[in-house]
């Protein structure tokens, strides 16, 4: 296995860089979204093989497709597991070459009757961009995502914040045998 995007997620031996403000926007964006896309873009080469991608599979159920182009590696996502996903790209989110990452998601907030496709772009020190696909939002509707957006990602750090030591003596296991990796 030559993908160094896999030996990433899966072998997790580098030291985490915890920022725990931008994994919780993550989290919050997959928790709120049908996230279609998350395409990482890296400082410096991340994988030599652009040509190639790789599938992952949970429990037999195809969860993301990965393709890597040098810099930028792309996560099409198949199945929309969210707890899964997160868990997949967190130790990407924190590596210390990461230049910024853009999510394409579908997005309905409570009220709203249409889904809205946006790319919510995050750079490294935690800035946000939103980026309407289709039509154009107006300044409340993106008033009320930012608001909704935010009062989801202090949740999010609240139950991190009180979970911290815990996390950093004894983080969460990783099954392996739940996923199995194809490289095509």
């Amino acid at each position: 296995m030559n993908c160094k995007l896999i030996h990433i997620i899966f072998e997790r031996n580098e030291p985490f860089h915890f920022s725990f403000d931008r994994d919780a926007q993550i989290e919050a964006i997959l928790k709120i979204g049908l996230v279609k896309r998350i395409c990482t873009d890296f400082l410096s080469e991340m994988c030599p093989h652009p040509n190639h991608s790789s599938q992952i599979y949970w429990r037999e159920i195809p969860i993301v497709k990965i393709s890597c182009y040098r810099v930028q590696c792309v996560f099409k996502i198949l199945s929309n597991k969210q707890d899964i996903l997160f868990r997949l790209i967190q130790p990407v989110i924190q590596h210390t070459n990461v230049r910024y990452i853009a999510l394409l998601v579908d997005l309905s907030l409570p009220g709203w009757t249409n889904h809205q496709e946006l790319i919510m772009v995050l750079n490294r020190a935690g800035k946000m961009l939103l980026i309407p696909t289709e039509t154009a939002l107006s300044p409340l509707d993106f008033y009320k995502i930012k608001k909704y957006w935010k009062i989801q990602v202090n949740k999010c750090l609240k139950l991190k914040d009180t979970l911290k030591l815990l996390d950093i003596i004894a983080p969460e296991s990783f099954p392996q045998n739940d996923f199995r990796i194809s490289i095509q």
